[in-house]
């Protein structure tokens, strides 16, 4: 991440503000927003997300800059599945007339690739049959483990491009369900 563009904003007014001048910007920017121990400069993860979403833009995952300050990768969405909680803040944006002309535009295009409801099946928490069939006897602790992580793991699964890929990952999730332990990083 050394050399990416940092932009620090302190409220959410400036946040909209930078992403309405630089939505069309090819590439990400590192994030830099205050901890919550700073009230005056605070931004909230959903504010951030409001932000990003009505301006066609994703977030990454957040790292600890300092003691007082977080920093994330942000960056114009491009070929990417949409969550079904991304869905509902569009839809939210969308109709209390937040959302602007480059998030709308990231909607259509999601929609008219397919990827809108690519991931339908793992929002809904669906486990396919390969991985069910791969659980045995950690089929209890996997159905039993929080939503976020079964749809966080589902999703790892769905995204492996290949076939090899995909059996390794669901051979990692089953021999860590078996052992009643979550998969590391998820």
């Amino acid at each position: 991440m050394d050399g990416m563009d940092r932009i620090e904003v302190t409220s959410e007014a400036a946040l909209w503000a930078w992403l309405g001048a630089h939505h069309g910007r090819a590439d990400g920017v590192l994030l830099v927003t205050w901890k919550a121990t700073h009230r005056d400069k605070y931004l909230s993860r959903d504010a951030v997300l409001d932000a990003l979403i009505a301006h066609g833009w994703i977030d990454g995952r957040r790292y600890k800059l300092d003691a007082d300050r977080t920093m994330q990768l942000i960056s114009p969405r491009r070929e990417q599945t949409w969550a079904k909680t991304y869905k509902d803040r569009a839809a939210r944006l969308e109709a209390e007339g937040r959302m602007h002309p480059a998030g709308r535009a990231a909607v259509a295009a999601g929609k008219a690739s397919g990827l809108w409801d690519a991931m339908a099946d793992v929002d809904a928490l669906q486990v396919p049959d390969d991985l069910r069939a791969a659980l045995g006897s950690g089929a209890g602790w996997f159905d039993g483990a929080a939503p976020s992580y079964r749809r966080n793991v589902l999703r790892w699964i769905a995204q492996a491009k290949t076939a090899p890929t995909r059996t390794k990952r669901i051979d990692t999730v089953a021999a860590h369900a078996q052992r009643g332990e979550k998969v590391p990083h998820y």
